[in-house]
């Protein structure tokens, strides 16, 4: 079995919000400080996923990150670093807006995980289609991913629609709410 890193995706430009969506606090810590506590029950380390900006602003920080390697707007932009940074490792990703998300959501994947497929991921929250931005995402992916962005392939959940993957229902749909604007988070009943 291969190692188990946790990588949660920071890296976003958050436009929508006006703000760092992974520095807003909704359980009493910024969350990708509460989503880092998450997730290190499952992984070996667990790494942020930065841009280049946010990476100048935690200099001083001792956690753990991978900056965004490639010039692309994506959120397979993290996930692509990541396996550049360890083509070895299994990745469990993390999106930093999900702030109902607990453990019972990451147990169902860690329990759902198949080795044998590209990634274990839990259908969206319509129960139609993959949600990428909450799963294991196994070594073999890697080259995938890679290939895709040669051709031009951005979309994570396209790509694991063209793979064999295993799909998981979520033991509870509200986990995988995204919240991506102060509309959204005002609204937003933890």
């Amino acid at each position: 079995m291969s190692k188990l890193n946790g990588l949660i995706l920071a890296g976003g430009r958050s436009t929508r919000m006006g703000q760092d969506k992974s520095q807003l606090v909704y359980h009493g810590k910024p969350q990708r400080e509460h989503l880092t506590d998450l997730l290190r029950p499952y992984c070996s380390v667990v790494f942020w996923s930065v841009n280049a900006i946010q990476s100048a602003e935690l200099l001083n920080s001792n956690q753990l990150r991978i900056v965004d390697a490639f010039d692309i707007t994506s959120p397979l932009n993290g996930i692509l670093s990541a396996f550049q940074y360890d083509a070895e490792a299994a990745w469990f990703v993390v999106a930093c807006d999900m702030p109902l998300l607990t453990g019972q959501s990451l147990d169902a994947l860690a329990k759902g995980r198949n080795l044998a497929k590209m990634a274990t991921v839990f259908y969206d929250s319509d129960g139609q289609l993959p949600e990428p931005l909450l799963g294991i995402y196994e070594p073999a992916f890697g080259p995938i991913l890679h290939q895709a962005v040669k051709e031009g392939a951005y979309s994570p959940r396209q790509l694991l629609q063209q793979n064999d993957i295993q799909l998981v229902a979520a033991p509870n749909i509200r986990e995988l709410t995204n919240i991506n604007d102060p509309v959204a988070r005002a609204k937003l009943d933890l």
